[in-house]
């Protein structure tokens, strides 16, 4: 039987102090740190000292909406077709999608064709349970009208918002908090962990009792607002959106003793969430309360996994939705993420490993169906790239579970020109080490605080030697814009330092100088079908992997893949695309100024708002820019 999937992603958790990869801090306040309780988080950091940390992981939208529509298609949100439709709506002469979270949901095409409909085609049983915010029928009073027509018609809100959640490819869906509490979303209920928790647990139980494979989309509410505190002290465990419940939850490790299988009450297991929590730490009151109640929930999870005998059948990914400090802005830290993925299977030496490769919740969604050998993956179109044969190479090369090395990617997965992007609302910039936005730009590897802005006021390079860099960065920028224009097809192909390269997938390593340099591969990888090395086990440089006996596109990892599949062989990359708009010139003093150099300008797509508060309180998260291009 292929293995579980537990993705925990909790809303507006922040980056901690000591976590793997850490990013430095806001922009011009590089020393910024967000301490722990003193008692930690024992079962959140289990699944990173037990498994894989990755020190640099993104996410490709800094808020909660839009950065799920990418967890749940492996795909930007500039992707989903509601954003492209209602773009062009407001605006038919409109570049660039307005990735926000009104716009971004799993509507129309996407709801039908997406990484859960994937695992569901493959015989998983697939469930959701916390908050949601991809609903189906869209929010605000267009989506309030169509549950309003429904609820007159006898259905109740909680069944329609699960008949929403349904239509996307998730069998069970329950413990729902179908938009952020507030606004249209208010009732007698506040943050209900207990609820949410004890409705996961038994969506486990009941695949593992029915022997099925299973999918679980784990989303707690907290540390979002409204205030956790207030949740702890003055919320009841009966209220629910769903209703008023007839007993409070009983979940072990919540209000049963994980130890004695003691029951107590729900006040009275809350107090000891409030009790694990540091005095002196006022000024992260709520989000260490979130972290202590959210540790809990994970451990419940884990309980019934030991109990069921599944723990170690079970790829358990631990994941931020996105960073705090400049949330809704493009900095290192509204895009740079704690992700964590503990499954003993990987391989000998898979715990307690860091792995460095420059990796995206896209690139996490198409490891996961590689791991899991999904049926129908080759046919799915998404912007992430499989790193499973990278990991399970460094995996390889370790000589015990104590090596606490950091580990980089290969050229061969990653590629020396490769770029993330990140979107909100009409911003986009790029990271390959250095990152790019609002006419600046950051050598990330040693300013993750973002502090020295290597550019001038007019968005030039100040040095000579980072003009390169800033020209790549830019082409590689109006690739994606191209490629993901609201009113042109989607194309899915790779953007890099040298702009449009062969389609997703496909290996992104530098153009060498010989064609017959080689990139070694796994003896048992297939051999190659032509070139220089045809018939060897060593592709030429740019060589990809296809099926041969069935047209199912380019391969997902760089060469071919690791071995498991024999049926995949080598043959001679696609040639690299022409550039299909007209290029401007590169950044004034550039030693490469070129025809076919692609450079977007920097003039503003839409008015910059002003310098913004992200929380009520002087004393946490600071400042962030938000939408600026």
């Amino acid at each position: 039987m292929p293995p579980n999937v537990i993705f925990f992603q909790p809303d507006d958790l922040p980056f901690y102090d000591g976590y793997i990869g850490q990013p430095t801090g806001a922009p011009n306040s590089p020393n910024r740190k967000i301490p722990p309780p003193s008692s930690g988080y024992p079962y959140y950091e289990s699944i990173f000292e037990s498994g894989v940390a990755f020190s640099n992981a993104q996410v490709v939208s800094p808020a909660c909406g839009t950065s799920r529509y990418a967890t749940l298609t492996g795909r930007y949100p500039s992707r989903s077709e509601s954003g492209r439709t209602k773009t062009l709506n407001n605006d038919s002469s409109e570049t660039r999608v307005q990735a926000t979270i009104p716009f971004t949901k799993l509507m129309d095409s996407d709801s039908e064709q997406n990484a859960v409909q994937l695992f569901k085609a493959a015989g998983y049983k697939t469930g959701v349970a916390g908050k949601w915010h991809l609903t189906k029928s869209g929010s605000g009073s267009a989506g309030e009208k169509l549950r309003e027509a429904k609820r007159r018609a006898g259905d109740t809100t909680i069944k329609v918002v699960q008949d929403e959640i349904k239509q996307c490819g998730f069998d069970f869906a329950d413990g729902i908090y179908w938009e952020n509490m507030g606004g249209i979303f208010v009732g007698d209920f506040t943050h209900n962990m207990e609820w949410v928790t004890e409705k996961a647990v038994g969506f486990i139980a009941d695949a593992a009792d029915a022997g099925q494979p299973f999918f679980l989309y784990f989303n707690p509410s907290v540390p979002h607002s409204p205030l956790v505190s207030d949740a702890l002290e003055n919320g009841d465990c009966l209220e629910t959106p769903a209703g008023l419940l007839a007993e409070e939850p009983a979940v072990r490790h919540m209000t049963v003793d994980g130890s004695t299988g003691t029951a107590v009450s729900c006040a009275t297991y809350r107090q000891t969430v409030e009790d694990r929590q540091d005095e002196t730490q006022t000024s992260i009151i709520e989000q260490n309360l979130g972290g202590i109640w959210i540790d809990d929930s994970l451990a419940a999870l884990m309980a019934m996994l030991d109990e069921k005998g599944i723990k170690d059948d079970t790829i358990i990914v631990t994941m931020m939705d996105h960073g705090i400090i400049t949330k809704m802005a493009l900095f290192e830290n509204g895009n740079r993420v704690h992700l964590s993925m503990r499954y003993p299977k990987l391989g000998e030496y898979a715990e307690n490993l860091i792995y460095d490769g420059q990796v995206t919740h896209l690139d996490l969604v198409a490891t996961l169906m590689d791991i899991c050998e999904m049926a129908g993956r080759e046919g799915y179109e998404m912007d992430g790239e499989s790193f499973l044969g990278d990991l399970q190479r460094v995996i390889g090369n370790r000589g015990s579970n104590n090596d606490k090395n950091l580990y980089p990617s290969s050229d061969d997965w990653s590629g020396t020109n490769r770029c993330t992007f990140a979107e909100y609302e009409w911003d986009r910039g790029a990271q390959n080490g250095y990152s790019t936005y609002n006419k600046q730009m950051y050598n990330v590897r040693v300013d993750g605080g973002e502090s020295s802005n290597l550019l001038d006021a007019s968005g030039n390079a100040i040095s000579s030697s980072d003009v390169e860099m800033l020209a790549g960065l830019l082409r590689a920028l109006q690739c994606h814009d191209s490629r993901t224009a609201p009113g042109a097809d989607r194309r899915y192909v790779n953007c890099n330092l040298d702009g449009e390269d062969v389609d997703a997938g496909s290996p992104i390593s530098s153009p060498t100088s010989s064609p017959t340099a080689t990139m070694c591969l796994e003896t048992n990888s297939g051999n190659c079908l032509s070139g220089a090395n045809a018939g060897v086990a060593c592709c030429d440089a740019g060589a990809q992997c296809e099926r041969r006996d069935a047209n199912f596109g380019q391969c997902k990892t760089t060469g071919c893949p690791y071995g498991r599949d024999p049926a995949w062989e080598c043959e001679t990359a696609a040639p690299t695309k022409a550039p299909t708009t007209s290029p401007p010139t590169v950044p004034p003093g550039s030693p490469s100024a070129s025809p076919t150099t692609l450079t977007p300008t920097y003039e503003p797509h839409k008015q910059p708002h002003e310098f913004r508060r992200l929380d009520g309180d002087s004393d946490s998260y600071g400042y962030g820019v938000a939408h600026r291009k």
